[in-house]
């Protein structure tokens, strides 16, 4: 004979299921791994979402650092020939850059047009670009181009743009020491020999500095002739 209960009393109690204490238990371990799994999920879009940004942010200042590479290297020194100083058709200050040089293949064939580099700002957006406009030949003074329309957006979210400029001395072959960097390029007779632009994003991350070696940065300037891609020098020019 069987001491506990008789075999139909136990049947019936193993068909009961669980009890309340056990659907709790088993409903509250539910709800801990469902957070653990949310929790490594959103980790995971959040480690997903900081890549992208990480790699669009490289592709916007790798792709702009190319275009002014190329473009501000190309500077031109040119003068106006009815000036008596002739001051070189350039203007370079901390938070904008003037400049005369051709029109890049990337943009429109042939010519030669004012630019400047700068940050537009409006209450929507904040925008690194570069503005254009023809020049007048009856003109004789760097025109103020910070309204021209349509200009090229370099990079979107931009809140500073800083620019200095190496002065490399009048002499800078037997004195190559007497260099040094200006926050604004003051003089008229000479181009600086290299001009960095130091960009800074909405939040603060800052690209790296990008350094650009002016081509022709004749010591004595001169009159640039783009045809014959070459200076020529004062003291040569019938005025």
């Amino acid at each position: 004979m069987n001491a506990g209960r008789p075999l139909p009393q136990r049947a019936a109690a193993a068909q009961r299921g669980f009890t309340l204490i056990e659907l709790i238990a088993a409903i509250t371990l539910l709800a801990v791994l469902t957070t653990i799994l949310m929790g490594t999920v959103r980790g995971a879009e959040r480690s997903t979402s900081a890549a992208n940004d990480a790699v669009e942010r490289t592709e916007q200042y790798a792709r702009t650092h190319a275009f002014l590479r190329e473009h501000i290297s190309g500077v031109l020194p040119m003068r106006w020939r009815r000036e008596v100083s002739q001051p070189l058709k350039f203007s370079g200050k901390q938070t904008s850059l003037t400049y005369f040089a051709p029109v890049t293949s990337q943009i429109a064939e042939g010519g030669v047009m004012w630019w400047q580099l700068a940050v537009a700002k409006s209450t929507q957006k904040s925008q690194l670009v570069m503005r254009r406009q023809a020049a007048d030949p009856e003109e004789k003074a760097v025109p103020d181009i910070s309204a021209a329309e349509q200009p090229i957006v370099l990079a979107d979210n931009i809140e500073a743009l800083s620019i200095s400029y190496f002065d490399a001395g009048y002499d800078p072959l037997t004195n190559p020491d007497s260099g040094n960097w200006v926050d604004s390029w003051d003089e008229n007779s000479r181009m600086p020999s290299i001009i960095a632009i130091r960009v800074t994003e909405t939040g603060g991350k800052r690209w790296p500095d990008l350094y650009v070696p002016v081509k022709l940065s004749q010591a004595l300037g001169c009159n640039f002739d783009y045809q014959r891609q070459r200076c020529i020098i004062q003291s040569t020019v019938n005025r």
